[in-house]
Parts: C-alpha cells; structure tokens; sequence
C-alpha cells in the first residue's frame, strides 16, 4: 500500500539532477520533432506506398486464369501415367512458368 501511495503522491527518488532532467525533455522534444518532420516528408509517402505496394496480390485473376490454362495446355501426360504427386508438381511448375514469363515481359517492357 506504501508504494501505491507513494506512486500516486508522485514522490519519485529517481536521482535525477537538473541538468539530467533538461537533458531527457530535450531529448524528447528533438524524438517528436523529428517524427513529426518525418510524417511530412517525401521519404514517408515513399515508406507508406511500399508498405501499400506489399500488401497488394502480384497477380490478377485474369494472370491466375491464364497460368492455369497455359499449364492444363502445355502438360501432354496424363496424371494417370505419373501420379497424382508429379503431376500436381508439373502443374504448379507450369503455372510458376507462366507468371513468371509474364512478369519478366512486362518488367522489360515497362523499364
């Protein structure tokens, strides 16, 4: 209860003298004003748009269609011949072909 008491008194013994007190507020003072320099900055818009940029999906339904399409045409066995394992492996292969293709021609394109 002592403590409580002392903690709601506010009667802290942390040591402190001025000059460390003035220190710390300055300290503090500089940390908010740079932050709030930092909210307004081009380097902000920039680390927010990459942190939008991240969370959006790579590909579009249309690429996913198409990938799946393009791997469905190009594998000429059947699953019967390999097992359901290779050629899940085969397929998923074709669409990672696909979307990777694509993506190395619009990098080309657009650069």
């Amino acid at each position: 209860m002592g403590k409580i008491k002392k903690l709601l008194d506010f009667q802290f013994d942390f040591d402190l003298n001025q000059e460390d007190i003035d220190e710390e507020l300055m300290t503090r003072n500089d940390y908010d004003y740079q932050y709030e320099k930092w909210l307004k900055s081009k380097e902000f818009v920039e680390y927010v748009n990459g942190e939008l940029d991240s969370t959006r999906p790579k590909y579009s339904e249309y690429d996913i269609m198409s990938a799946t399409r393009y791997a469905s045409e190009y594998i000429t066995i059947e699953p019967s011949e390999v097992g359901k394992k290779v050629y899940d492996m085969l397929f998923s292969e074709k669409i990672e072909e696909y979307l990777t293709c694509k993506t190395d021609v619009w990098i080309t394109k657009n650069t």
